[in-house]
């Protein structure tokens, strides 16, 4: 079992890079490939083309960068996703552009980095996204919980975003630990109880908080304070 887990730990993460210029797309692969646990696969300058590449490559994570042209459309990610359902997609986008992150969120995304991170960040962030986490920072989700405040007049459907009374404390831990993107084996083992006790404080989390994935968690966790600052703040 303890091979499994090594041979687990250090699988090495495909990564499709979305860049539109070959200078991006060689410094992106560099970056990459100063990890060994990260194989950039291939790149892509078109969204048609990344869709087309998505299809025969199956990659782990997708790294799409906004910078280039910042305030393109994003709205081919729906087709992404229906292509590609197990990938992760991280983006590299300028840190003030608020508006392009909160909206690649909502459209799936799981990571967003500051074009004025250091290479260490975002190889830190897609590990974090493959390992089933989110990769996010403070004025991105302050933002997105204004917009959604404004978008429902103050009702949120997700009710459980205002309140804690219902939570646990145990409960309460495991949110924080997911905000900061530790993966259920991670928190298993720091609270000492089993993965499968793990699951089911989530279940009952996203129960009492009708939520249903970590991306709403972490969100959670920064309204409620549980987190005091974000693991990559922009």
């Amino acid at each position: 079992m303890d091979a499994h887990i090594r041979n687990d730990s250090h699988k090495v993460i495909k990564v499709l890079i979305r860049a539109t210029y070959n200078l991006v797309q060689s410094y992106l692969q560099l970056v990459l490939e100063s990890d060994d646990e990260l194989k950039a696969i291939d790149t892509a300058a078109t969204d048609a083309e990344l869709i087309n590449k998505v299809l025969y490559s199956k990659p782990d994570v997708i790294l799409i960068c906004l910078v280039e042209n910042e305030g393109q459309n994003i709205e081919f990610l729906p087709d992404l996703f229906q292509v590609a359902p197990q990938s992760k997609v991280v983006v590299l986008s300028c840190p003030d552009s608020l508006l392009d992150q909160t909206a690649a969120l909502k459209l799936g995304v799981s990571g967003i980095v500051g074009a004025n991170q250091n290479a260490r960040v975002l190889i830190r962030a897609i590990k974090q996204v493959f390992d089933g986490g989110v990769w996010l920072n403070q004025k991105m989700i302050a933002q997105l919980l204004r917009n959604n405040h404004n978008s429902d007049n103050g009702k949120s459907k997700r009710k459980g975003l205002y309140k804690n009374d219902d939570l646990t404390v145990r409960e309460l831990e495991v949110i924080k630990m997911i905000a900061l993107g530790m993966k259920n084996k991670d928190i298993s083992t720091e609270l000492l109880i089993s993965e499968a006790t793990v699951r089911h404080h989530l279940s009952s989390i996203y129960g009492k908080l009708d939520v249903d994935d970590r991306l709403n968690l972490a969100i959670y966790a920064f309204q409620q304070g549980l987190i005091q600052s974000q693991t990559a703040p922009m």
